[in-house]
């Protein structure tokens, strides 16, 4: 690594390690100056950020793995991949920040084999059990957890595999780690890895890249779908009360669209006391979230291919026009009592659970378990009317597993490993839906709103522009603008061209 290389990895590095221990710091706690009027956006280098949800993984035991190991033959081969090979009983070490890092190689908070009197759904567990401890069984291996502070990954990682000794074969990372890593060529290049029948490499039933850019893969996980999708979710006491038609009929008959949704956004924003403040809204969430997933659902952009400024795609724009009436039309929930401020992500992000709003952008993990004042159902965002790749939600490089330089393990060896684990459905590949569902269906009122939920997982759009942190802390002020209708969506573009652009030059191009 030179040395130009190794100086914008350490900074890249610091700047990672001070984003994430702000975002673990700041409170969800209301921080008000007292003024009626809006705060305007700080100057573009100064900007508080507003940080990004993490997606939360449940709790789970961690598996010790016995030392000896049975005959193969005592293992029925109901699943897997690649035909036994002895890996000579050595130890996969598996980095994260959570135990059962390795998706499936034990039932999702399931720490020893299963009990039918129990376990949540027996059959499932009962095959990810056994599929777990045949393929140890038959390639011969262990794992070994490492556990560490998620914040600490990405400092820990850089110096142990620099120093040629990385603390894990396989390591869990966010996307906002993974960049930097794929910067400084600490992690394999996955599209590169020689394993014949790969099924990462191939068909992907099993498996799928989470992380792709710069002509390269380099993050991988299960295919199972998970449930943190963004979706539209539906106050149905709202939309029974003002006669609207139900998104979810809507959505049934191919009727969901921006028109449908703006409609019902403007007949429920209203006063309902008659003192003359709106205490009802067509929508709550947090600005910038809004902002960005309609710009997916549109098939708009952030950055382009060649990691250049792309909010002045068409597609863009057309999103952003969309979204600007929704805050100049006052549709979107605010606190009457409070001034208005579009960085309260707490705030913002919890608003729709008072109950005022008829549509809310909706996570598994923010619907409170289901436990809700009012009834509700789950719609996909609908489609803006450029959208043909049928992306309704947009994010970065996932969450997923990479493969730290210098490991013991080959890539290949180890990318088998994770397919065995990953393949416990067998031919059943419906099965892979079964613990997202088992998930969705404790907090969803109905079986569909649960497939609806898990169903959106695979229609997020990959963009670059939100792994830069930096750069993502710029949407709020376009939505000021909109709020104050200070600027028109084209004049808000051309603005922050140069700024942002600049972010981008700053971070992937040398100086």
């Amino acid at each position: 690594m030179n040395v130009t290389k190794t100086r914008k990895l350490i900074l890249v590095m610091l700047a990672l390690g001070m984003v994430l221990l702000a975002a673990c710091n700041r409170t969800q706690e209301n921080d008000y100056n007292g003024d009626s009027e809006i705060t305007p956006p700080a100057e573009i280098t100064n900007e508080t950020p507003e940080p990004t949800p993490p997606e939360p993984e449940p709790p789970v035991e961690p598996y010790e793995p016995e030392e000896v190991y049975e005959p193969v033959e005592e293992v029925s081969r109901r699943s897997g991949v690649h035909e036994p090979r002895d890996l000579g009983g050595n130890t996969l070490r598996v980095g994260g920040w959570w135990p059962g890092t390795l998706r499936f190689s034990v039932p999702l908070g399931v720490s020893e084999e299963p009990d039918p009197a129990t376990a949540a759904n027996y059959f499932e567990a009962r095959m990810i059990w056994d599929n777990a401890r045949r393929a140890e069984q038959e390639f011969n291996f262990s794992l070994e957890e490492v556990i560490i502070d998620g914040m600490e990954i990405p400092a820990v990682l850089t110096a142990s595999v620099m120093a040629g000794d990385p603390f894990a074969d396989i390591v869990m990372a966010n996307g906002n780690m993974t960049l930097p890593f794929s910067m400084g060529d600490l992690i394999h290049r996955l599209d590169t890895i020689d394993l014949p029948g790969s099924d990462l490499l191939g068909p992907q039933i099993y498996s799928r890249f989470m992380a792709e850019g710069f002509g390269h893969a380099w993050a991988f996980n299960s295919s199972a779908p998970g449930t943190v999708a963004h979706t539209i979710g539906v106050n149905l006491d709202i939309i029974n009360a003002i006669g609207a038609q139900n998104p979810v009929d809507l959505f049934n008959s191919g009727q969901w669209t921006w028109a449908a949704m703006l409609d019902i956004m403007r007949l429920a924003t209203r006063d309902t006391t008659g003192d003359g403040n709106n205490d009802q809204w067509g929508f709550a969430g947090v600005p910038s979230e809004l902002l960005r997933n309609f710009i997916a659902a549109n098939d708009g952009m952030l950055v382009t291919d060649d990691l250049n400024y792309g909010l002045d795609h068409p597609n863009t724009i057309e999103a952003m026009e969309f979204v600007e009436i929704i805050f100049r039309e006052g549709l979107w929930e605010t606190d009457p009592a409070m001034p208005i401020d579009i960085h309260d992500w707490g705030r913002n992000f919890w608003a729709f659970q008072s109950g005022n709003s008829a549509l809310f952008l909706c996570m598994t993990w923010n619907m409170n378990d289901g436990d809700l004042p009012f009834e509700f159902a789950v719609v996909p965002i609908p489609l803006g009317p450029s959208n043909t790749s049928g992306h309704t939600f947009l994010g970065g490089w996932r969450q997923g597993l990479v493969l730290p330089h210098g490991s013991p393990w080959s890539p290949a060896d180890v990318l088998m490993v994770a397919e065995e684990y990953f393949a416990w459905p067998g031919i059943e590949h419906e099965l892979l839906l079964g613990p997202a569902l088992t998930a969705t269906r404790n907090i969803y009122l109905t079986e569909a709103d649960a497939q609806r939920q898990v169903n959106e997982s695979h229609n997020m759009r990959m963009d670059m522009g939100y792994n830069i942190q930096e750069f993502m802390w710029r949407l709020p002020n376009f939505v000021y603008h909109f709020i104050n209708q200070e600027m028109t969506v084209v004049q808000a573009v051309e603005t922050y061209r140069g700024p942002m652009q600049e972010i981008l030059d700053m971070f992937f191009r040398d100086n």
